[in-house]
């Protein structure tokens, strides 16, 4: 697709309402076809298709609505318009959207909701002639370069942040009538399978080498997704080990209630979420009567995730990043 596109022909260089006009004109039969297009400047072919879509459609708007020729726009206004809100909110809670993760959720949103178009199926992105056009029909938005707010932590800690993530969280919790058994937290951590630093032993003086048995020498990073509540109950673990098909003996000696799911990184992963969400939605009991916040941290397997969200809302979950 032509990244500027010049106008070539003088096709569709009529306007909507002079459209609608000689439409309805045409139906009242006050004018011919061949007057409305002399009268309005249309060619009259245009003008005798358009009263027959009228007729079939009994819609003026849909009738005389301009079409943008083989490039059409694929999400509506009102998905568009969904897509904008939830950048804004990622962006103000420090969690921006790249471009690429931006492509990426529109692509899962064109195939969850069976919409029509022509995104790149072999790496699953939406194209980058969408991102421009998102961009050129939304002024609000813009690619720009974020600030680091804390050396520390590229996520900011400091008064503005905090103070606005406990504004939001105090007016979810009062719109909800949440209670401390009903607020969860969960995040990921990383444990290594032999550690780092062995304690100090006793051994012979002056020999080279002392060592402490160990399950390996180098160890390998296991993920772990914890979950605890406000009120001190908390969810037992999901163990992520880097491989590709689980083995019970991994298990063995595990608390009462955790369970595992396998993949090659060894990290968090979003189908991985997916599973993980329904364990919690079930662990929580969630319902219409017993709502739930669940806090989350800006990890692109929890933001970028439309099934996710999809069993927060129908679970009656309140998701908070």
């Amino acid at each position: 697709m032509v990244r500027n596109y010049i106008r070539k022909t003088k096709r569709q260089s009529w306007s909507p309402e002079a459209m609608k006009t000689a439409v309805l004109n045409i139906i009242n039969k006050q004018m011919t076809y061949q007057q409305a297009s002399t009268s309005f400047a249309i060619p009259k072919s245009t003008i005798e298709r358009r009263v027959a879509l009228f007729r079939k459609e009994r819609s003026l708007n849909k009738a005389c609505k301009k079409e943008l020729g083989r490039y059409k726009s694929f999400f509506s206004a009102e998905q568009e318009d969904q897509l904008v809100k939830y950048v804004k909110i990622l962006e103000s809670s420090l969690f921006g959207l790249t471009p690429k993760e931006l492509r990426r959720l529109a692509f899962e949103v064109a195939q969850r909701n069976g919409i029509e178009n022509n995104f790149n199926r072999n790496i699953c992105l939406a194209g980058i002639d969408w991102l421009r056009g998102f961009l050129r029909r939304h002024k609000t938005l813009s690619v720009r370069k974020p600030e680091a707010t804390s050396a520390a932590r590229a996520a900011g800690f400091n008064k503005v942040v905090v103070a606005k993530f406990f504004s939001l969280l105090t007016k979810v919790i009062d719109e909800n009538q949440l209670t401390a058994s009903s607020i969860y937290n969960c995040d990921e951590t990383g444990v290594t399978t032999v550690p780092k630093s062995l304690s100090k032993i006793i051994a012979v003086k002056g020999k080279r080498q002392v060592g402490s048995l160990t399950s390996a020498e180098r160890g390998q990073t296991i993920t772990l997704e914890i979950c605890m509540c406000a009120d001190g109950k908390y969810m037992p673990p999901m163990y992520i080990f880097p491989r590709k098909c689980m083995k019970p003996e991994l298990m063995d000696g595990a608390m009462p209630g955790a369970w595992a799911e396998c993949h090659p990184s060894g990290w968090m992963q979003s189908e991985i979420f997916v599973a993980w969400m329904k364990k919690f939605i079930d662990f929580s009991h969630a319902s219409l009567s017993s709502k739930v916040l669940l806090l989350l941290d800006g990890h692109a397997t929890h933001t970028i995730n439309i099934e996710v969200i999809d069993l927060a809302k129908q679970k009656f979950v309140c998701l908070l990043v």
